[in-house]
């Protein structure tokens, strides 16, 4: 697991490491603040690249994207004109995998860059836990994105966020945030093999899933 040598928040960090290490750490509020400044986003692999996210504060909780439960399942709401138009959008990129873990994940993550937002890989799977129990899972992987769930007044959703941006602290809260309570019995994660990557294939991949600057989810 990692540990943080760089002086008074080091604790901090090794406490998450730990909170991720036993699946714990749940939160009531998920704050996500991506490396770049939030600025609106133009994407070009949808015709309605915006249609998997709620509309507004009434629309929050709503919708057949309230709830991320897999890849494939996500996108089945979305016209055959999308998918004849840009077949890439349906399938994961090459070099990306994804599993849904029940907690404890049984995975001790480190950042890809000691104290910078670029996110973490995986160093270790415990034997015999849940993600060496999945058989996919490797040493070295990097995690690009995560479920989280948001809670705002009655209504929630669970959303996939991109990681690679983000803070140690801030990926070990929103895997901590997949709570029974909110209907996440599992914690959904998408894998990067960077030998079998093509980063800017990746990089498309994670920006069909940002969340808009001004949305609910980030806002809220």
């Amino acid at each position: 697991m990692r540990s943080d040598k760089k002086g008074g928040d080091g604790h901090t960090h090794a406490a998450a490491a730990v909170a991720c290490f036993l699946g714990l750490g749940a939160v009531d509020a998920l704050s996500i603040t991506h490396a770049s400044a939030a600025q609106p986003m133009t994407r070009t692999r949808c015709s309605n690249p915006c249609m998997q996210h709620s509309k507004g504060w009434d629309g929050y909780g709503k919708g057949p994207f309230k709830f991320y439960n897999d890849f494939d399942s996500f996108m089945a709401p979305f016209p055959d004109e999308d998918r004849e138009m840009y077949p890439e959008m349906f399938k994961l990129p090459d070099g990306v995998y994804e599993v849904a873990l029940q907690r404890p994940l049984g995975i001790a993550f480190e950042e890809v860059a000691g104290g910078l937002p670029q996110g973490v890989c995986v160093t270790e799977c415990v034997e015999g836990g849940n993600a060496a129990k999945s058989g996919k899972i490797q040493p070295g992987d990097v995690l690009i994105a995560v479920t989280a769930v948001k809670v705002f007044q009655a209504r929630w959703e669970r959303k996939l966020i991109p990681c690679t941006t983000l803070e140690f602290d801030t990926i070990m809260g929103a895997i901590g945030s997949n709570q029974p309570q909110w209907g996440a019995k599992d914690v959904v994660l998408q894998f990067m093999r960077p030998a079998d990557a093509d980063p800017k294939k990746i990089r498309e991949h994670l920006d069909f899933f940002e969340i808009p600057y001004d949305h609910v989810f980030k806002v809220g």
